[in-house]
């Protein structure tokens, strides 16, 4: 593919991320105004969004031949599963540190949630791993230095798009970019080590489960009502710190002869 052709693909993914975030705000807007406040429609509507994305991203990924980078091949057998262990770690901080539970029926609102974050999983797992950093790989990085910067450049764009939402204030938005960020670049190196997908969408839908249990049942809210205060931002960003350095070790660690021959 000719560098000037490249840049197409890439930039209309982007678009289509930007756009599905902008019409999901908006679609939850107009239930909120229109409709009702209810957990379980507004989690629903999310959930058939995110799945219309996995689906999307899936499309880009067979279009543009990425199936092995992205993990996604049937062969390819997990490798290195002693490293997943590690963002276990987020699950269990999430857990000790949960709120109250709201939900007076924690059974429909349990899967519930466990549909939203497992269609979540997919979703960002297919869009930002699976098509977007193996597609900047493909055609972008011809060094192991370049690997590496196609694996944090996507886990960065992952961290800008948290800012859409801005609802946890300045201080929250920015530790939300640094916490997805951060993960996106341990997700990044552990699917090129690993070489599988799956493992990613699970671990990444059980702690987007467990960092929302105390939402389960609460009435559906928009706008600014979850700000964070510098200090709290800063003990987020130090506690998912770790998941860059982990990834980094993975990321320096490896040979990436084989993408970029």
């Amino acid at each position: 593919m000719k560098t000037s052709t490249k840049y197409g693909p890439l930039i209309s993914f982007i678009g289509i991320l930007l756009l599905s975030i902008v019409s999901n705000r908006l679609g939850s807007i107009y239930i909120l105004e229109n409709y009702t406040d209810d957990y379980s429609i507004h989690a629903i509507f999310d959930s058939v969004n995110n799945v219309i994305l996995a689906g999307i991203s899936y499309f880009f990924i067979r279009r543009y031949k990425l199936i092995d980078l992205a993990g996604l091949a049937k062969s390819k057998k997990l490798i290195y599963k002693s490293l997943l262990f590690f963002p276990l770690y987020l699950v269990l901080l999430n857990v000790l540190f949960a709120d109250e539970i709201a939900s007076s029926n924690l059974l429909r609102d349990g899967v519930i949630l466990a549909v939203l974050c497992w269609s979540i999983g997919i979703s960002e797992e297919y869009a930002l791993r699976g098509f977007l950093q193996s597609y900047l790989i493909k055609n972008f990085a011809t060094t192991k230095k370049q690997v590496v910067y196609a694996v944090i450049g996507a886990a960065f764009i992952f961290g800008l798009l948290h800012l859409f939402k801005f609802d946890k204030g300045l201080y929250g938005e920015l530790s939300q970019v640094a916490f997805a960020t951060f993960i996106g670049v341990m997700f990044g190196a552990l699917l090129l080590r690993t070489k599988r997908l799956w493992p990613l969408i699970l671990l990444h839908a059980l702690i987007d489960f467990a960092a929302k249990m105390d939402e389960m049942g609460s009435p559906f809210t928009i706008g600014l009502n979850k700000s964070t205060d510098l200090i709290s931002a800063g003990v987020i960003t130090l506690i998912v710190l770790p998941c860059f350095f982990f990834g980094w070790s993975i990321l320096r660690k490896k040979s990436y002869e084989a993408l970029v021959d």
